[in-house]
Formats: C-alpha cells, structure tokens, sequence
C-alpha cells in the first residue's frame, strides 16, 4: 500500500537526485506523469489547489479519475478500487495529490506523484515543489524523487488474485464432492 506523505513521515527528508532530466515524453507512462503534473499545477495556479485523482494510462489513452474520501486511507482505497476496476487494461498509472516536504530549509509545498508500471510491485514517488504567493504560483525545478512506495497495481492485482484463487478452490472443492 502506498502512503499519503505526511508532515510526520517527511520530517527531515533530504529529496533524492532530480529525475526530470531521466523521464522521457516519449514513453507513454512517462508521459503520464508530466500530464498529471501539468494537470495539478493548473490548478493550483487557477484553484489554489486540487484533489487527488488518478491518471490511468491505456494503451496511449489517458484516463483521470478523481478521488474521493476524508482521510488518506480513503483516499488511497477510492484509488485501489478504480484502479482495480481498469486493471485489465491498465499499463500504467500516476497517482497525484498536493502535500508538502519538510526540509532543513522548511516546509515547502509540493506536487507529489506516485507512478508505476503495470506488474510493478513498487510505484516511484516525485515531488515538485512549488512556492504560492498571494498573486502567482512559483514551480521549482527539478523534479525530485522521494523513494519507492508500494504500487496500487500489487494492491489491485493481489485482491484480483485473491478473488480468481477463491472461485477456482470453491469449483474444485464441488467437483472432489461430486457435484
């Protein structure tokens, strides 16, 4: 399960090499990742914020899904499920929601992104930070990665997995009765 980066757990984070210059437009997965991006800094600068959503890449589609729920575990749930919902055809997807990283500096606000592949069993976490002003929204390159979380996809397909193991068990368990 991936974590919603909290003010507890990114307390004295030192942000990891810059990756801007590694992710390439021309992967589509990659691709999906700057669109959440994009996405998310528009309206931070029209908005002053967003909510989270999921970006689900299929084939060359990109599919935005937002997601609802109070808490970060519901947050993270309403993701599993749609994720689940499309894990068929999903190659890939990037999770987005706006947060903060503190550093030694302070508190900075950040976008932050956790994305993976199809059959990944960890999803790669970036942050972009960015400095609100009362009139205009500053995005502070590069783009930096936090580290790995757990992919929403070993979520989805371990509960995939757990369901097709159980109707399989149940049908074998009628047959060995007769029936």
């Amino acid at each position: 399960m991936g974590t919603i980066m909290t003010d507890e757990e990114l307390d004295g984070v030192v942000l990891g090499d810059e990756v801007m210059g590694e992710l390439s437009e021309d992967d589509p997965a990659e691709s999906a990742v700057f669109f959440a991006l994009d996405e998310a800094a528009t309206k931070i600068e029209d908005e002053g914020s967003f909510d989270p959503f999921l970006v689900i890449l299929q084939g060359e589609e990109l599919f935005v899904e937002d997601q609802e729920g109070e808490e970060e575990e519901e947050i993270y749930e309403s993701a599993r499920q749609t994720l689940y919902q499309m894990e068929l055809l999903a190659d890939a997807y990037v999770f987005c929601y706006d947060g903060y990283v503190d550093l030694d500096e302070g508190t900075h606000d950040a976008i932050l992104v956790e994305w993976a592949r199809k059959g990944s069993a960890s999803a790669q976490v970036l942050a972009w930070l960015y400095k609100d002003h009362d009139d205009h929204v500053d995005f502070i390159e590069p783009l930096y990665t936090l580290g790995e979380a757990d992919s929403l996809f070993s979520g989805a397909v371990g509960a995939a997995g757990a369901a097709g193991d159980t109707a399989v068990s149940d049908q074998d368990t009628k047959e060995a009765d007769g029936q």
